[in-house]
C-alpha cells in the first residue's frame, strides 16, 4: 500500500486494520507519515492502537519526530505526556535539540517534564537542560534538577550546587542541595558546608544528619573530636548517624586514635540500650580505632558476655584491630567456645589472619 492508503486506513473502524496500518507507516520510515500519526494520536480511542503508533513513531528516523513528539509534553493526557516522554529518552541524543528548545516554555510543567526527559538520557550533551533547570524561576524544577544531579553523579555541577547551598533561602531547596552535596562534594565541599554551619550547633535539625555525615565523608584528620562533642551534646539522639560517619571516617584516615574521654563515652554508649544493628556497627567501628590500647582488652573481655550479637561484634572489632597478639587469643577461645554461630566467626577470623 502507498503511505496514503495507509494514512486512510488510520481512520477504519476495525481496529486491526489501524494497527497494521500504523505499523506499516512506522516500517515505511516516510517523513510524511509523522503529522498523520501524531493527528490520529489525539483522536484514537484504543491504547493499543497509540502504543503501536508510538511504535511507529520511534521507528521514523527523522528529526521532526522528536520536533512533534516534544508537542506532548503539555498534554492534559497523561498517557500521551508519559509515552512522549519515553519515546524523546529513547530517541536519545537527536531529542537534546527539542528539550533545550522546551525549556524555554512559559509552564512550569512542561518545564519539569523536560527535565525528566533528560534525566533518561545516558549523554553529557543532555547537560545545558540542567544548566538551564538549575537558574529555574520555579524552586520546584531547582529542586528536582538538584536530585538528579546528585542521583547521576554530575560531578561538574558541584561549584553551581555549592553557590545554591550557600545562597539557598528555602528549606527545601537548602535540603536539596545539603543532598547532593553528600553525593558528588569533596573536601572543598565541606569548608562550603562548614562557610554556612560553622557548627554542629548551627545546623537545623532537620540537617544535622547531613551534617555528620558530611564530616565521615569530608571532614579532616583533626576533626576527630567533632564526634565526641556531637555524642556528649545531644544525647544519644545522633548516635546512629555518629557511628555511620565515624566508620566512613575511618575508612579515609585508617586508625586514628581517641581520646580516653572519648574511648569512655563510647562505652556508655554500648550500654544505653542501642539496637542491635547499631551496637554491631559501634563495636566494629570501635576495633577501627589505633588508640588507645585498653580497647583490645574491653572487647576481647565482652567475648565472656552471654550475648550473642555482642560476641559476634567484639570479634569482629578485635580483627580490625589487627593485634597479633589478640588475634592468638581468638583462635584459642575457638577451642572453649560453644556456640556455633560464634565458633564459625572465631574460624572466619582466623582465616583472615593467614
Amino acid at each position: 500500500m502507498n503511505i496514503q492508503t495507509l494514512v486512510a486506513n488510520l481512520a477504519v473502524d476495525d481496529e486491526t486494520e489501524r494497527i497494521n496500518a500504523a505499523e506499516d507507516l512506522g516500517f515505511a520510515d516516510a517523513a510524511e507519515a509523522i503529522i498523520p500519526l501524531m493527528e490520529r494520536l489525539a483522536t484514537e480511542p484504543s491504547r493499543k492502537v497509540r502504543e503501536t503508533i508510538f511504535a511507529a513513531l520511534e521507528r521514523i528516523d527523522r528529526p521532526d519526530v522528536c520536533t512533534q513528539v516534544g508537542t506532548l509534553l503539555n498534554s492534559n493526557d497523561a498517557f500521551l505526556r508519559n509515552q512522549a516522554v519515553a519515546l524523546l529518552q529513547r530517541k536519545g541524543v537527536a531529542a537534546i535539540p527539542v528539550l533545550l528548545a522546551r525549556m524555554a516554555d512559559t509552564d512550569q510543567d512542561v518545564r519539569k517534564f523536560v527535565l525528566d526527559t533528560a534525566a533518561g538520557i545516558a549523554s553529557s550533551e543532555v547537560e545545558p537542560v540542567y544548566d538551564s533547570a538549575i537558574k529555574d524561576p520555579d524552586i520546584n524544577i531547582v529542586i528536582a534538577a538538584l536530585e538528579y544531579i546528585g542521583d547521576q553523579r554530575k560531578i561538574r555541577f558541584k561549584p553551581a550546587l555549592e553557590g545554591i547551598f550557600l545562597r539557598a533561602e528555602e528549606p527545601m531547596l537548602v535540603c536539596a542541595s545539603f543532598a547532593a552535596l553528600l553525593q558528588i562534594g569533596d573536601l572543598a565541599s565541606w569548608q562550603c558546608i562548614r562557610q554556612r554551619y560553622p557548627t554542629a550547633a548551627s545546623v537545623p535539625n532537620w540537617e544535622l544528619g547531613w551534617w555528620i555525615r558530611a564530616l565521615g565523608d569530608f571532614g579532616g584528620v583533626g576533626e576527630l573530636g567533632i564526634f565526641h562533642e556531637i555524642l556528649l551534646s545531644h544525647d544519644g539522639k545522633l548516635t546512629r548517624d555518629t557511628i555511620d560517619a565515624l566508620e566512613r571516617f575511618q575508612g579515609r584516615h585508617g586508625r586514628v586514635g581517641i581520646t580516653e574521654e572519648f574511648w569512655k563515652l563510647l562505652q556508655e554508649r554500648l550500654q544505653d540500650g542501642l539496637p542491635p544493628e547499631d551496637k554491631l556497627q559501634l563495636l566494629r567501628v570501635i576495633g577501627g580505632f589505633g588508640a588507645p590500647q585498653a580497647i583490645g582488652d574491653y572487647l576481647f573481655a565482652l567475648l565472656d558476655q552471654n550475648d550473642r550479637l555482642i560476641k559476634l561484634g567484639a570479634i569482629e572489632g578485635i580483627r580490625r584491630l589487627g593485634r597479633p597478639d589478640l588475634t592468638a587469643r581468638l583462635q584459642a577461645r575457638g577451642e572453649i567456645e560453644t556456640d556455633a554461630e560464634v565458633v564459625e566467626a572465631l574460624m572466619e577470623s582466623e582465616r583472615t589472619q593467614r
